[in-house]
């Protein structure tokens, strides 16, 4: 079974606070398909912002990110109120695997997101077979030795899966790393 988040990485900047596409970091990483890469992309937190990644995206609420320079980060913390960043914020959005069946994807700089906003990151999928079997979003971290299911703990996280618009989708509380996998299955630990 083979499963790949697909990239349709543009180069430029980014051009709308609202909707953008992720440019690389390398131009020669700019092809459209199947690929790993490091890419950069500036955000507006007090604005609603839909971050493409080719077919996938995430999707952050206006005034979601927690203050990076005074906000707690750790799994004790994930539900705990906190001030929300007001300036722009560069995030890279390392991908790996991007071709095989745990494509993933990590985000620095570490943070944290308002509990009281729900930002949500859509992977698509393009194997068939893994969007019929039950799929999860794992987190992979520095806290755990291996990849775990979050909604194990906490039902707000628990992985969707779309057949029609092909992806596979949950709320996520922090910026790590996360990886498709199937449940039960450990995928790397690092993504």
């Amino acid at each position: 079974m083979a499963s790949a988040l697909l990239l349709a990485a543009c180069s430029g900047e980014v051009t709308s606070p609202k909707a953008s596409r992720l440019a690389p970091q390398d131009a020669s990483k700019a092809l459209v398909g199947v690929i790993d890469g490091v890419y950069t992309f500036t955000i507006n937190p007090s604005q609603d912002q839909t971050i493409a990644l080719g077919a996938s995206r995430l999707d952050l609420p206006a005034n979601s990110v927690c203050t990076l320079a005074t906000s707690s980060y750790g799994p004790t913390v994930w539900d705990a109120a906190c001030d929300r960043e007001s300036l722009p914020v560069t995030i890279t959005a390392v991908v790996k695997n991007a071709a095989t069946q745990h494509p993933s994807v990590e985000f620095s700089p570490a943070m944290r997101f308002a509990p009281d906003k729900s930002v949500q990151l859509h992977l698509y999928v393009t194997d068939a077979e893994t969007l019929t079997n039950m799929t999860v979003m794992k987190y992979c971290g520095p806290f755990n030795a291996t990849c775990v299911d979050e909604s194990v703990t906490d039902a707000s996280l628990a992985t969707t899966v779309d057949k029609v618009e092909r992806t596979v989708s949950r709320r996520i509380k922090h910026f790590s790393g996360y990886v498709v996998a199937e449940n039960g299955e450990d995928p790397p630990a690092q993504p």
